[in-house]
This record gives structure tokens, C-alpha cells and sequence, in this order.
């Protein structure tokens, strides 16, 4: 992909992210009404750009992500992908995403498409642990085959089975990678499930976590071993 290529991607990218944020800020303000089902319940926009830095730093190119929802931190990470320009090979194996709610995934595969990244992006459909688990026996299958193995894992999904997504995603994470999981911090009703899954990682000797207080509280784990 030449240079005006991946800029006019990048300027996609950030067209449907602003339209996007718009919706998302509609929804935090409380002025409509929006249905569970319905809602975004987005990362934040510098946590989005936080994201985009953070894989760039690492030259991240295999990234999954647990819950979609409309696509908005998948673009994110899309972003941080065309930006860097050592990604020559962006592949449908760049980015896979799981999620089991059909009508966010409709939604996310429209805005994958306006922003012109669709054929990067590979959507999962369906139970996030049955598909973790299948994911793992995938790499526990071939563990010497390193394409198998993710750079980035985002686990942004129902918060009481965070433990068991952490355990799974943990496999296939490539050492030296990092899973962040959303929410540590913000809302406030999460804490408690939030404080058991911190709990749970911290006690892990083979990784090292720390909470980083941007948007709603983004706990990085990195595999050390």
C-alpha cells in the first residue's frame, strides 16, 4: 500500500472516530434515551489515542479484542496499524474481534466499511469464552508457530467472567505482549467485580500489571515470561 494510500485510510479512520465520539458523547450526557442493547459504552477518545501510541511503540501487528460493540476502540487500533508503515502485509488476521450481540456487530461491520478497513478486520460471532477457548487450543495445538500468538489483547466484555477471559487470552499472548482490560476504574458499580479481577492477575508471576487512570481505568498486564 503506497504512502497516499495508507493517509487516505488514516483520514477514513478518523471521519467515522469523530462520528462516532459524537454518538458517544450524546450518550454520556444522558439527553437521549438509548437502550442498553443500542449503546456504545465506548472507550474514551484519549484512550483511544492512548491505544494508538501504546501499539506503535510496540510495533504491534496481531491484536484481538473481547467485545466490539460498534467497532469504535477496533478502529482505534486500525489506526495505529495504517500508521505505521513497517505494517506493509495488514492482513484479515491483523485484527480479530469477538462479540455476540448481532446487531452492534452489524453496526461495527458498516462503520469498518465506511472507514475503509473492513478487509483487516476478521469478526467473530458468538460466546467470548467458547471462542477463547477455541482460539487457544489453536496455539496450544502448533505453540512453536508464532503467528498464532496475538501482540495486543483488549478485553472490554461483561465484567464477571474478566478472570477466566484473562486466563484464556494469557496463552496467547506472545511474551513480551500486553492484554489491557477496561473499566478498572469507571463506573463506579464495576469496582467490585473489577478489585477481584485485579486480585486474580496480580497474583500471576508471570506478569506484570499496573492501572493506568486514563479514561475509565485501563489495567495493563504485561507477560514477562
Amino acid at each position: 500500500m503506497s504512502d497516499v494510500d495508507l493517509n487516505n485510510t488514516c483520514l477514513r479512520i478518523i471521519k467515522v472516530l469523530n462520528e462516532l465520539e459524537k454518538q458517544s458523547a450524546l450518550e454520556r450526557s444522558g439527553s437521549t434515551e438509548i437502550s442498553h442493547e443500542e449503546s456504545m459504552l465506548a472507550i474514551t477518545g484519549d484512550t483511544g489515542e492512548f491505544f494508538s501510541i501504546l501499539l506503535s511503540s510496540m510495533n504491534a501487528k496481531r491484536i484481538l479484542e473481547v467485545g466490539t460493540s460498534v467497532g469504535y476502540s477496533t478502529l482505534w487500533i486500525a489506526y495505529s496499524l495504517y500508521q505505521n508503515k513497517e505494517n506493509s502485509r495488514l492482513s484479515k488476521r491483523s485484527i480479530t474481534t469477538i462479540d455476540n450481540n448481532q446487531l452492534k456487530i452489524k453496526k461495527a461491520t458498516t462503520n469498518f466499511s465506511n472507514a475503509g478497513v473492513s478487509d483487516i478486520i476478521e469478526i467473530i460471532e458468538g460466546n467470548a469464552i467458547d471462542v477463547l477457548k477455541q482460539l487457544s487450543n489453536n496455539v496450544n495445538q502448533n505453540p512453536d508457530d508464532q503467528s498464532q500468538y496475538f501482540d495486543f489483547i483488549f478485553l472490554d466484555a461483561d465484567k464477571e467472567n474478566l478472570p477466566e477471559y484473562f486466563d484464556l487470552a494469557i496463552s496467547m499472548v506472545k511474551k513480551g505482549g500486553v492484554i489491557v482490560t477496561d473499566n478498572v476504574l469507571y463506573p463506579e458499580e464495576y469496582r467490585p467485580s473489577m478489585a477481584k479481577y485485579i486480585e486474580h492477575i496480580r497474583k500471576k508471576d508471570f506478569v506484570q500489571s499496573v492501572t493506568v487512570p486514563i479514561g475509565h481505568g485501563e489495567e495493563l498486564s504485561l507477560k514477562i515470561r
